[in-house]
C-alpha cells in the first residue's frame, strides 16, 4: 500500500488524531512505533531529539488531500483553543499577582511581610486558581445580561 506522512504528532496526540481520522472515514497508520520510555517533552527542550518523539501518521495516497485538509481544520481550532486558554491563565496571573502584591504593600506597611510570606504564597495560588476557573466555577459574565421580560424597570 502506497501511504504518504500526513501528520507528526507527539505521543499525547497519536490516539487524538487518529481517532479523528477514522472518524472522518480515513485509513490512518502510524509508521513509529511510539516509545513510551521517553518523555514527549524532550522534544521542546532539545531540538536534536524532536524527530526522535515525533510519530509519523500516514494515510493512503489517494487519501492525503482530504485528511491533510481535515489535520489542518483541527490543528487550527487546537491552536485557537490553546490561544483562549493562554489568554485567560495570562490574565488569571495577571489579577491575582496584583491583589498579592497590594497586600504585600499593606503587610509591608504594617512590618509583617516576612512573617506573612508563606501565606502570601498559598493566598496568590489560591486567587491565581479561583481567577483560572471562574468558567468552570459559573462565576464569569460572558458579554451582556440578558433582559428578564418579567422585570419592569421604574
Amino acid at each position: 500500500m502506497d501511504t504518504v506522512v500526513v501528520y507528526k504528532a507527539n505521543l499525547d496526540s497519536v490516539q487524538p488524531v487518529l481517532r479523528l481520522l477514522r472518524k472522518e472515514g480515513f485509513n490512518p497508520v502510524t509508521l513509529d512505533d511510539p516509545n513510551p520510555s521517553m518523555p514527549h517533552y524532550l522534544g521542546q527542550a532539545y531540538p536534536s531529539v524532536r524527530d526522535a518523539c515525533l510519530i509519523s501518521i500516514a494515510v493512503p495516497r489517494e487519501e492525503a488531500p482530504g485528511a491533510a485538509s481535515v489535520l489542518r481544520k483541527w490543528d487550527k481550532s487546537r491552536r485557537t483553543s490553546v490561544q483562549e486558554t493562554t489568554k485567560n491563565l495570562s490574565r488569571s496571573l495577571w489579577y491575582s499577582s496584583v491583589i498579592v502584591a497590594i497586600i504585600a504593600l499593606i503587610l509591608l506597611l504594617f512590618g509583617v511581610l516576612s512573617d506573612a510570606a508563606a501565606l502570601l504564597f498559598l493566598a496568590w495560588l489560591a486567587l491565581f486558581a479561583l481567577f483560572a476557573n471562574l468558567d468552570r466555577l459559573g462565576l464569569r459574565r460572558r458579554g451582556t445580561k440578558a433582559k428578564d421580560p418579567q422585570r419592569r424597570y421604574r
